[in-house]
């Protein structure tokens, strides 16, 4: 295996519809609604202050919207699970691993993330459930288990969108990240190949939070990976917008 690595974004499927929602549209209308009926909530953190410039693309948009990207919602926590299986080295060694991915994304997005600890969950691409949806999983497969890890690709990652009844906006409720097991295998006796393996996870970790793959190969969310080791300035904005989104 090369320097270079390729990713994929998977939008998992969307299930029942479980939240209930008013809403009017974006904008200060909706804001002086929600705090007219109570509706809404405190936001649990704020994005990190990051300098202008780069290129960035969304997963998906609001319906209707070309600005406005599906997000999650930033005043309720993202929950978690991580699954070591198949991952190098050892157990905890795999949960230092992806929390300190977790972290730096949620220090980015303003996002509150929250572990739930291990789990012994399977990836697939279900999405939510009939009621609560699933805790973001995070594990490690091979491509016998999940076909998009096929070829060269290192990883995937993506989310499920729902809206609730009589609205057409939409947040992000559950979704996971796969990491490749052959290829971190690969990397661990190469040159710099723990870097490459963090590289990896923090860009599944993009697509996790709403972000696409950009034509750009000075950015992170590039599809092939380009020696760049962590995020650039078009992937900080894309990360910082997608922390900016509305509350339920």
């Amino acid at each position: 295996m090369s320097e270079r690595w390729r990713s994929g974004a998977v939008l998992l499927l969307s299930a029942a519809l479980f939240f209930v929602v008013l809403l009017i549209g974006p904008g200060s209308e909706l804001d002086s609604l929600r705090r007219l009926v109570g509706l809404g909530g405190d936001r649990l953190g704020d994005p990190a202050e990051v300098g202008k410039g780069g290129t960035y693309a969304f997963l998906q948009h609001q319906r209707g919207s070309k600005d406005e990207p599906v997000t999650w919602d930033p005043c309720r926590e993202v929950h978690y699970e991580i699954n070591p299986d198949q991952a190098p080295g050892s157990d905890d060694d795999a949960v230092d691993f992806v929390r300190e991915g977790v972290d730096e994304v949620a220090g980015i997005t303003g996002l509150r993330f929250v572990y739930d600890g291990t789990t012994d969950r399977r990836p697939d691409t279900g999405g939510a459930r009939f009621g609560r949806p699933e805790p973001v999983l995070i594990a490690w497969a091979t491509d016998d288990e999940v076909d998009d890890l096929a070829g060269d690709v290192a990883g995937v990652g993506g989310a499920t969108a729902q809206s609730g009844p009589g609205t057409e906006w939409r947040w992000y409720v559950t979704g996971g990240v796969t990491l490749d097991a052959d290829s971190f295998d690969d990397l661990e006796d190469r040159r710099n190949g723990e870097g490459f393996q963090r590289a990896i996870l923090l860009h599944e970790l993009g697509h996790l939070v709403g972000l696409d793959h950009v034509d750009s190969d000075h950015e992170l969310m590039h599809p092939d990976g380009s020696g760049l080791l962590d995020f650039a300035s078009g992937d900080l904005n894309g990360l910082v917008r997608l922390g900016q989104g509305e509350c339920r």
